[in-house]
């Protein structure tokens, strides 16, 4: 009898260790469950919100930097583009001086010498410390007006300037990017619509000895002086000038006039080339 109990005993024991065993094992089972419930569903609201924070501030971050690469001074040069085409030349409107008013003289746009795509002063040369003043012969009636005028009145699609090469050598860097931040505000006021694009200075001859004491360091510092400007105004800046230039930024003997100062005929027209391939979109 007491071995029948004492096996009665042991089973109820055993039974009772197995019901504990599987209340242990439920109960951390569900505290195993709601913890990662909790995990989850909090560190979700966490990571949302840190995403969030994080959009913002990279929000603020590109906008700060934007901020700051304007207030440096953002230059928009154009880079190499496809073959824009005869199309993209004849709707160029060309404010130059000496440098490229050969365009005209030598007959490479599609007017030839009677094209009105070239506007430059009577003479063809424009002084650099005049460049706020100076006036051209505009090509629809021959009157004389300033850039600012014409542009109201002919509304250009593009604009490209090429000035400051004339006296540029007597021309103090506080004087050239006055006056000609002066000219691109006017023109720009005048004819909002426009697109301007401001071109490098072409070098003049390896041993050019010219009266107007213009050399390579000279035009180096004012194309230095054009990327400020440029910069400043907003506008465009095409390095033209190189493709008929050395290394050392010297214009190339097979593309100068006999003045070693002006690109001649097959100078211009590498540089339309060039235009043609560094176009604005």
């Amino acid at each position: 009898m007491n071995t029948k109990l004492s096996n009665i005993k042991n089973i109820v024991w055993a039974i009772a260790i197995v019901l504990s065993l599987v209340a242990v094992l439920v109960g951390l089972g569900f505290a195993a469950f709601t913890r990662n419930h909790g995990a989850i569903e909090r560190p979700t609201v966490l990571l949302g919100q840190a995403a969030a924070q994080r959009d913002a501030a990279a929000a603020v971050e590109k906008k700060a930097e934007a901020e700051m690469q304007t207030d440096a001074g953002t230059v928009y040069l154009l880079g190499e583009s496809g073959d824009a085409g005869q199309a993209y030349i004849d709707s160029l409107t060309f404010l130059t001086d000496s440098a490229l008013v050969g365009l005209r003289d030598y007959g490479l746009l599609s007017g030839g010498t009677a094209t009105t795509q070239v506007w430059s002063s009577a003479s063809g040369v424009v002084p650099a410390s005049s460049l706020a003043s100076f006036t051209i012969r505009y090509p629809g009636d021959g009157s004389e007006i300033s850039p600012a005028d014409a542009a109201m009145i002919a509304k250009p699609k593009t604009l490209l300037i090429s000035l400051g090469s004339d006296s540029l050598a007597q021309t103090s860097e506080q004087d050239f990017i006055a006056a000609f931040e002066a000219l691109l505000r006017a023109i720009q006021q005048a004819s909002p619509d426009t697109t301007v694009i401001v071109s490098t200075l072409t070098g003049v001859t390896e041993g050019y000895a010219g009266s107007d004491g213009l050399t390579n360091a000279v035009i180096a510092n004012a194309n230095r002086w054009l990327s400020k400007i440029c910069a400043d105004c907003g506008v465009y800046l095409t390095d033209a000038a190189s493709v008929v230039s050395d290394a050392n930024g010297a214009l190339l003997s097979e593309y100068a006039s006999t003045n070693g100062k002006t690109p001649n005929s097959a100078g211009l027209s590498r540089i339309l080339q060039y235009l043609r391939t560094h176009a604005v979109a």
